[in-house]
């Protein structure tokens, strides 16, 4: 288990800025938010490469392309199709180049149409390129889009025959009014990546361990449910006020769950 922290926490700070800030306080991992198609380019790649240094481990990739994944992977015009599957190999080559293990994925919306099964399909084909670089794929519950249901996670596993990674975002959770037990469940030994956050009555997205959200009960549901994956911090600009508050959730965090690993 390893815990980090999201770039895009210090978003609109320039990708690599925001690298440089999170290195430069000692954080040992993160998780990469793309937000331009510049950011893809070989010299972007290499210019982060020269950042991390060997120091900071990089736990996911998270494209600037999500808000495109409903245009390209659940639409009837095979064009659009085959050009997101171009797009996403790019993803998939830069998650290889900087030795990234994952990447996140949003997905269909959920007022489209298109049929669900056929969306499944899609990302299955996604899930079987990424495999071809050593990439987990993985699928996000996203408060816009079916996969923030449980429901259509279970019927996810059942299309694919469970050849599915899921990544356990608590705020879009709290969003889509979801209990944690119900989602969790619905996930069950599939969830590779957390995002996570807390909460207070005055802002839904704050550092963890500064709120009211119950990461006790989180951590022994995980842990009853087998979970050994990577965590990172996920929070909104306004949610916080420095970087070393990151660092100190993020360790706080550590602390938790390996606390719950040891029965204490």
């Amino acid at each position: 288990m390893r815990c980090g922290v999201s770039t895009a926490c210090l978003f609109p700070c320039e990708t690599s800025q925001s690298l440089e800030q999170l290195v430069a306080c000692g954080i040992p991992a993160v998780e990469i938010f793309f937000n331009t198609f510049g950011e893809m380019q070989p010299e972007y790649i290499e210019k982060l490469r020269a950042i991390l240094e060997d120091r900071t481990q990089v736990l996911a990739l998270h494209p600037c392309t999500s808000f495109m994944e409903t245009f390209f992977f659940a639409s009837d015009y095979p064009a659009r199709r085959e050009e997101g599957m171009r797009l996403y190999r790019r993803w998939f080559e830069i998650c290889s180049e900087l030795s990234i293990p994952r990447i996140v994925f949003h997905g269909d919306h959920k007022a489209t149409p298109y049929p669900f099964e056929d969306y499944c399909r899609n990302y299955g084909e996604l899930r079987r390129m990424a495999k071809e670089y050593g990439v987990d794929f993985c699928q996000e519950n996203v408060v816009r889009c079916k996969c923030g249901f449980p429901e259509y996670i279970r019927r996810m596993r059942e299309v694919l025959d469970d050849d599915v990674s899921f990544v356990l975002d608590v705020k879009q959770m709290r969003r889509a009014q979801v209990p944690a037990d119900e989602m969790i469940s619905a996930m069950k030994g599939r969830i590779s990546y957390l995002h996570l956050s807390d909460w207070t009555d005055d802002c839904d997205c704050t550092p963890p361990g500064t709120g009211r959200f119950d990461f006790d009960t989180l951590f022994a549901e995980l842990q009853r449910g087998g979970f050994d994956g990577d965590m990172v911090v996920e929070l909104y600009r306004n949610g916080f006020e420095t970087v070393d508050q990151l660092e100190t959730s993020r360790q706080w965090i550590e602390r938790r769950f390996l606390n719950e690993r040891r029965g204490e």
